[in-house]
């Protein structure tokens, strides 16, 4: 008879109806074998002879034999029948005893269901053994013994041979024998997995996996002091593994601890909470296989208490001082805690701690505490975290005399002293901003100082002060501007050019060296430039071009003020049949054509720029000039005009 397996989620979406070409098939519907996880209750019988039948029961077996595989041991069984809680299974004839496992549409169930197989050799038991049932292994060191236990193992010793695996070169050694029971030792070499038991020339299931453990040492136990209910780690090796934490003890005197996480070389344990204060105790550790003879010294100490220093309040990302009595002796396993973030510890010297609040802790009355090895202490429970005076925004670049400007948050939240260089000068503040006034005296690159007090960091910028002057500062702001140029290698003296620029942005002519602007097809949108920074004002730029060759075609030109250091120019285009100009002004704070494609351009261009805020500009020029054209430009000026 045909069968037809439907899942049972899937039923909705599909018809119970075959095809009169099917009129004799078995319409079999199967559970979801992801809501519904097989399981496996009982075996009946769990013995027999090779080619007997034997009954699984549980549930979620699907009802399909095609979908469902039952193994002994290794041997895979024959599924005669199933429903969703009944399978009934032929034994093969290569079966030994074994565990029960099925496999089920990407299951994997294992049981410690046992079904013997009788006339033939058979081990049903292992020892020693480790684990949670369905879980468990057998163990044991190099050199240990290792018991089976079963039937019909053999005629005499030499029928049974072990294989450790990682060591499959000589059979382990057999310590005794019985037809019942005969155990062996570990040999060198092996290391966990699967043994090969053969009996004979019968290979036999083996009921569990082989576990090498290796014999526990303890070197040290950090911090060898601290408080009851702290953290300490216990170092070393062969200490085991999460599998074996809840199998390993450690005790304090006759006190037991903790244990937090176990890993080979290290235990994280918690100290029991009613130990004595002051006394010293013996640590012994027992990992799941064994107890280590070495032991160790925990000395149990006072608590830190009596909490001074900045205990009441704080400056968001600013250090506080905070000490106490009974403080550790160092800072290893010390966090301070502002709430739920963790302070950085800054300094720890003598039981006081300089330690910085956390940028991103609220801002408020939060909880202060210690935690250390683990154990909280609580040392304000409303402690306030105050918004600390933040800069966003400096100045630059300012003219002697003139006012400078720095802007922020928090700016009067306390006293303020301003120091520009060396000297202090009067302020105006307000929450968001704070502006003084230059000294004339000042020149050159100088650092500007805002001191808030001892509890808040100075906040620092630097700034550029120029010349008070009005007129020309073109020697302040900017470098070789004039003719005669000055060469460095094959360029101009602090000048740049981006790929595209071509030839050398220079000529000696006459007796000058001026800035040259030549052109070659194909190397249009070049840059001429270089980076300054201007101070707050209004500035008149003048460009002097000293010969352009009149030739034909419309070469292009473009003087322009970038904002930031070493901006990329626009590209330029003369759309429209007007003059050169860019394509986007985003970044452009000023530009203007220096020629008129075959018009005369020699001469003086005037171009005036506003700066609101002090600020990174690039000066220079955009070219897209023809193949064997040019224009030479004798100098380059700055005016700072009176507002």
């Amino acid at each position: 008879m045909k069968k037809i397996y439907y899942l049972l989620c899937l039923l909705p979406l599909m018809p119970l109806v075959s095809s009169c070409d099917d009129e004799e098939a078995e319409v079999v519907l199967l559970q979801n074998p992801e809501s519904q996880p097989v399981t496996l209750s009982s075996i009946t019988p769990d013995y027999g002879f090779v080619g007997d039948q034997f009954t699984l029961t549980g549930t979620n077996f699907g009802g399909g034999v095609d979908f469902i595989q039952v193994f002994i041991g290794e041997n895979e069984a024959e599924v005669l029948t199933c429903t969703d809680t009944e399978v009934k299974v032929l034994v093969p004839k290569e079966a030994t005893t074994g565990r029960i496992s099925v496999r089920f549409m990407g299951q994997e169930v294992n049981s410690d269901l046992m079904f013997r197989v009788i006339g033939k050799p058979s081990v049903e038991q292992m020892k020693p053994l480790f684990g949670l049932e369905g879980t468990q292994k057998a163990w044991g060191f190099v050199g240990s013994e290792v018991t089976f236990s079963g039937s019909e193992l053999g005629g005499s010793q030499e029928d049974v041979k072990v294989i450790f695996k990682g060591a499959t070169n000589t059979p382990a050694e057999i310590v005794s024998w019985s037809e019942e029971e005969f155990k062996v030792k570990v040999p060198e070499g092996a290391v966990s997995g699967k043994l090969t038991l053969t009996v004979g020339s019968q290979t036999v299931n083996t009921p569990y996996e082989f576990r090498l453990v290796e014999h526990a040492t303890v070197s040290g136990i950090t911090p060898q002091q601290g408080y009851k209910g702290c953290e300490v780690t216990i170092s070393g090796k062969g200490l085991g593994d999460e599998t074996t934490k809840g199998q390993t003890k450690v005790w304090f005197g006759d006190k037991a601890g903790t244990v937090l996480s176990c890993e080979n070389e290290k235990i994280t344990v918690k100290v029991p909470g009613d130990l004595t204060i002051g006394q010293s105790y013996d640590v012994k550790l027992s990992t799941a296989f064994e107890t280590v003879e070495q032991m160790l010294k925990f000395k149990v100490v006072e608590e830190p208490k009596d909490f001074t220093g900045d205990i009441q309040s704080g400056y968001l990302a600013n250090p506080i001082i905070l000490s106490g009595t009974n403080m550790p002796a160092t800072a290893d396993a010390l966090k301070v805690m502002f709430g739920d973030k963790e302070g950085k510890i800054l300094e720890y010297k003598d039981g006081s701690l300089q330690v910085e609040i956390p940028s991103n802790a609220s801002i408020g009355k939060v909880k202060l505490s210690l935690i250390d090895a683990g154990v909280e202490f609580v040392v304000n429970d409303k402690f306030e975290i105050k918004a600390a005076p933040v800069i966003e925004y400096c100045d630059v670049a300012v003219f002697a005399g003139e006012t400078m400007k720095i802007t922020g948050t928090n700016l009067s939240a306390l006293p303020v002293t301003v120091m520009i260089g060396n000297q202090q000068v009067s302020s105006t503040p307000s929450d968001t901003e704070i502006t003084f006034t230059v000294p004339a005296n000042l020149s050159g690159d100088v650092k500007v100082i805002l001191n808030f007090g001892e509890n808040v960091r100075p906040a620092e910028c630097e700034v550029t002060v120029l010349p008070a002057q009005i007129g020309d500062i073109t020697n302040y702001v900017l470098e070789n501007t004039s003719s005669p140029f000055a060469i460095e290698g094959n360029g101009l003296k602090g000048w740049n050019t981006n790929s595209i620029f071509y030839g050398n942005p220079y000529v000696e002519k006459d007796g000058n060296v001026w800035m040259a602007l030549n052109g070659k097809n194909n190397t249009w949108n070049g840059a001429l430039f270089q980076s300054t920074t201007l101070p707050r004002g209004r500035y008149q730029f003048k460009v002097t071009v000293a010969e352009d060759d009149a030739a034909g075609g419309r070469d292009g030109v473009v003087f322009a003020v970038m904002k930031g250091e070493n901006t990329d120019f626009p590209d330029l285009t003369n759309a429209g049949n007007r003059p050169w100009y860019f394509v986007s002004e985003d970044e452009v704070l000023v530009s203007q054509s220096v020629n008129e494609g075959v018009a005369s351009v020699i001469g003086t261009h005037t171009i005036d720029l506003e700066i609101s805020d002090a600020s990174p500009v690039t000066v220079g020029f955009a070219t897209m000039v023809g193949d064997g054209n040019y224009l030479y430009i004798s100098e380059i000026k700055v005016e700072h005009i009176a507002e």
